[in-house]
């Protein structure tokens, strides 16, 4: 009797789990306080936690001296110091980029993360004025191979995924809302020809990028072993998790370089073979997303981090500003500004 137990328990158990192909649970990404950042009220020191590889306070004299941090300061000319800061934040300056429409595409900070890493948290905290116009392209967190001084280009060309990989938080457009913009080798392609643009995954208008407020803005990337596509990339806006993708999750299908969230049903995708699209239906609800395969190369690695304000379709004269501060790279979650204790502005 005791053995027929046994084995009823045990089929009971196959039922549910990996014999029928049950993916093993996953731990909850933290959120919200729960990061490095709690430990360090007003950021007041994060510098010095040994999780933390990088951090910008834009509390220096003047812009020449962020030359001595970053390795490219682009279009110094269009950027300030300014005093207003995140609620919470120790710090006493961000850094103000202002653009006017028809006088260039923005500006850029860019610098190496060395020697690169398997995992990484970047966090940010911007603030977009109430008339900031649609921003083309944003802050963005990858890895080149070797690893450069400056940026380098690739816009419609996917990676060959032993040379680079990105992947932006960018502000949709129009739409103001958030969402990730990644290139990568297994990347889909979308008409006329197949090029490849930034893919994005959020899509979810609930999660806009909100103009005249302070927001925090965190990404965390996690490479591939070799050989596999477990690769993973997250997002948190202050300190709510907006998306998270790897190996087996979320469920959803793809729409040419779109994946959606949720959704099944009848799908179209490009073909690289064909040279051409192709339709085909996927289960309701969609099918496990196939993860992240960001690299073919150990020596690729994630290794820069490259905040840009670049705007493109602004009207003569309009200016857009946008204010940078509190920049945390770290190997673990990092998470919001926790309200110093001392007030604004003490050290």
């Amino acid at each position: 009797m005791a053995r027929m137990r046994f084995v009823v328990a045990f089929l009971a158990c196959v039922a549910v789990g990996e014999a029928v192909g049950a993916a093993p649970p996953r731990k909850p990404l933290p959120e919200g306080n729960a990061g490095i950042a709690a430990k360090y009220p007003g950021d007041r020191g994060i510098e010095k936690d040994p999780a933390v590889v990088f951090a910008e306070t834009f509390d220096v004299a003047a812009v020449d001296d962020l030359k001595k941090r970053w390795d490219t300061v682009k279009n110094a000319n269009i950027m300030s110091l300014s005093d207003d800061v995140p609620a919470g934040s120790s710090g006493r300056r961000s850094l103000l980029m202002t653009h006017v429409g028809g006088k260039g595409e923005g500006a850029n900070l860019y610098r190496r993360l060395l020697p690169g890493y398997e995992k990484l948290h970047v966090r940010f905290y911007v603030k977009f004025d109430a008339d900031c116009g649609p921003i083309h392209h944003f802050f963005h967190v990858g890895g080149y191979n070797p690893p450069t001084r400056f940026p380098q280009g690739g816009a419609g060309v996917r990676p060959r995924g032993n040379e680079r990989f990105t992947t932006g938080v960018e502000p949709f457009g129009n739409a103001w809302r958030w969402d990730f913009y990644s290139y990568w080798m297994e990347m889909r392609g979308s008409p006329p020809r197949g090029q490849t643009w930034g893919n994005s995954f959020v899509h979810d208008p609930a999660f806009k990028a909100e103009r005249g407020k302070w927001v925090c803005a965190e990404l965390m990337m996690k490479l591939n072993d070799v050989g596999d596509s477990n690769g993973e990339q997250a997002l948190w806006i202050d300190g709510k998790l907006v998306g998270h993708l790897g190996k087996g999750f979320p469920k959803g299908k793809w729409t040419f370089d779109k994946f959606l969230k949720d959704q099944g049903g009848e799908a179209i995708r490009w073909n690289d073979a064909k040279g051409d699209r192709e339709r085909f239906r996927v289960a309701e609800g969609g099918e496990p997303f196939e993860g992240f395969r960001w690299r073919n190369a150990e020596a690729l690695k994630i290794n820069f981090v490259w905040p840009l304000f670049y705007i493109t379709k602004s009207p003569q004269g309009h200016v857009s500003k946008v204010w940078f501060d509190q920049v945390v790279a770290a190997k673990d979650y990092i998470g919001p500004i926790a309200p110093a204790t001392a007030g604004k502005g003490a050290r």
